[in-house]
């Protein structure tokens, strides 16, 4: 089992196993925590925020918790009692996915009326072994208006011995009459310092070298998102024996940053054709993302505009002097019409079928109104 376990990719092996364990969602666990000691809960649950934030991990937590044997001696001692306790036979039956009290389905591959007609029949079955008979509805906003209509009876009224617990990326595409019979919970996207001292962690534990300007780097680009971050780490591990900057941005297809510095100080200053064209060769950019050489340029105009305004940035990956320097060379209505022209184009960009191409005709473009 433990062989096992050890080939489990590292977001699953690293997948939070108690209340304890979940980073960054301090209020929902609290509320959830609560909820368990008053033994008090609400029919229906809604779990909304970003992708990877906990939202499933969360359900499945809470799933164990209700069910789980140590469920009394928490409620007489909550400080000092594991929850879920992990050991006993219905949280080893959550933890493999075979408790036969908790149903999880995928929206976004059962999305008709009659698939929520299913859940609806079985959702009158009695526990089999547990308190609480559980169904966790992962993409919740995948249902169709008709699912939704069809499934408004049983949330509104469910027997008193099942629960429901709808997870969701997008709380707007579910329908109010739906929305407003949900005890709503948001996940937040996690906080940087929780990803780094989580990544930290999990680098000491699996004899991982690291170099912590990579792991801020990786924490950047994940956005919040603790499985992209954990994923993003796995990949790099697998292209060296370090996490290191440099191989964070070559596993990650990104070029140089001080190359892309140079590239918006030509864009937004210097304005040469021949130096623009040089430095794209130079790039190279058909070797990395287009999407990162858009969303880094424009967040350089961010970090120029917050330095020419004298207020500090955080960026773990850019050359602060360098981007001083630009902010004191620059003026405002030069970064505004390089903000312009990116707003403008944006869309033409994301649906272009060769933004490579794209990329480098856009800032000959941009060059060439001041040339």
């Amino acid at each position: 089992m433990e062989t096992q376990k050890n080939k489990l990719n590292l977001a699953r092996k690293w997948r939070s196993k108690n209340f304890d364990q979940i980073i960054g969602q301090n209020l929902s666990i609290k509320i959830l925590k609560n909820s368990l000691f008053l033994d008090h809960y609400f029919p229906v649950y809604l779990f909304s925020g970003q992708r990877g934030c906990g939202k499933t991990t969360t359900a499945r937590v809470f799933t164990a918790a209700l069910n789980c044997e140590n469920l009394q001696k928490f409620r007489s001692n909550p400080k000092s009692e594991l929850l879920p306790c992990l050991t006993c036979k219905s949280c080893e039956l959550v933890k493999v996915g075979k408790h036969p009290d908790f149903i999880e389905i995928d929206a976004a591959s059962h999305t008709g009326v009659d698939n929520v007609r299913q859940i609806i029949e079985a959702s009158s079955l009695l526990p089999v072994m547990g308190k609480k008979r559980i169904y966790l509805i992962d993409e919740a906003h995948m249902l169709s208006k008709a699912a939704f209509n069809a499934f408004l009876k049983v949330l509104e009224e469910p027997p008193s011995s099942v629960l429901f617990i709808l997870a969701t990326t997008d709380p707007n595409k579910i329908i109010d009459t739906v929305r407003s019979r949900c005890f709503q919970l948001f996940f937040n996207a996690i906080d940087s310092n929780h990803l780094e001292t989580h990544l930290k962690k999990i680098c000491e534990a699996e004899n991982i070298k690291y170099d912590l300007e990579a792991l801020r780097l990786i924490i950047n680009e994940s956005e919040g998102c603790a499985r992209d971050a954990i994923n993003m780490l796995e990949r790099v591990r697998f292209a060296g024996n370090e996490i290191s900057k440099e191989l964070v941005f070559e596993s990650l297809g990104y070029p140089d940053i001080d190359d892309l510095i140079s590239l918006f100080e030509v864009l937004l200053i210097k304005k040469d054709s021949k130096e623009l064209l040089e430095l794209l060769d130079k790039i190279n950019l058909e070797k990395h993302a287009p999407d990162f050489i858009w969303k880094k340029l424009l967040s350089l105009v961010r970090d120029t505009w917050r330095l020419k305004l004298g207020v500090s940035i955080i960026n773990s990956y850019s050359s602060l002097e360098k981007l001083t320097v630009i902010a004191k060379n620059c003026e405002l209505d030069n970064l505004i019409d390089l903000l312009n022209s990116f707003c403008i184009q944006e869309q033409i960009f994301v649906r272009s079928a060769y933004p490579h191409l794209f990329l480098e005709l856009f800032f000959i473009s941009i060059v060439k109104k001041n040339d």
